[in-house]
């Protein structure tokens, strides 16, 4: 009689590991530079430069539901969900969660921080903007279909996009991106400005 042969155990120490990085990389705080921040009216438009009061201001903190089309796999693209955070004038650092699941279902969780550079200038949080991210890629996957790894990878890449003001506190933000784990990225934001 023939033997059965051995399953593979899941790798849980990996997936720990990756767990507990997400846990760290959540709890650390973002401090940026502060700059001073435009005013404007109730319309959304420019109003002016702010005044001596609202140069000591904090910088520009944002949170961002994104939504994204991800090229993990040469077979097909995968569909994402998450969220972004940060602060910054000029620059802007922050963290990002991204789910996605793609036809073959591979489901990947991938958690960056990034280094955002806004291109007009030192003071502004708005316009064309490049963004260095960091961070790892855990995946999931049922089928034979395999990412570039079993478990997870690190994840690096760089971005570009362009933050469209629609109002005082409200942004859309387009992007397009490029890296490892993944080809390439492209997806949009919409998102509220904290003051």
């Amino acid at each position: 009689m023939k033997a059965a042969p051995p399953t593979r155990q899941p790798n849980n120490k990996g997936k720990r590991f990756l767990v507990v990085l997400f846990i760290v990389l959540s709890a650390v705080s973002a401090h940026a530079q502060t700059a001073e921040q435009p005013v404007y009216s109730a319309e959304g438009t420019e109003a002016g430069v702010a005044n001596e009061d609202s140069r000591s201001a904090s910088p520009d903190f944002f949170i961002a539901p994104l939504a994204e089309i991800v090229g993990y796999s040469r077979i097909g693209p995968s569909f994402g969900a998450g969220f972004a955070l940060g602060a910054g004038n000029g620059v802007a650092i922050g963290a990002r969660f991204l789910y996605c699941a793609d036809t073959e279902s591979v489901y990947t969780m991938e958690i960056t921080v990034f280094m955002r550079f806004y291109i007009q200038g030192a003071d502004v949080c708005t316009g064309p903007f490049a963004q260095l991210n960091a961070g790892a890629s855990i995946f999931n996957h049922e089928h034979s279909v395999s990412p570039p790894t079993e478990v997870g990878a690190l994840s690096a890449g760089v971005a570009a996009g362009w933050r469209f003001l629609l109002a005082e506190r409200w942004y859309v933000e387009p992007a397009l991106r490029f890296g490892y784990p993944y080809m390439f990225g492209v997806g949009v934001a919409f998102a509220y400005r904290l003051k």
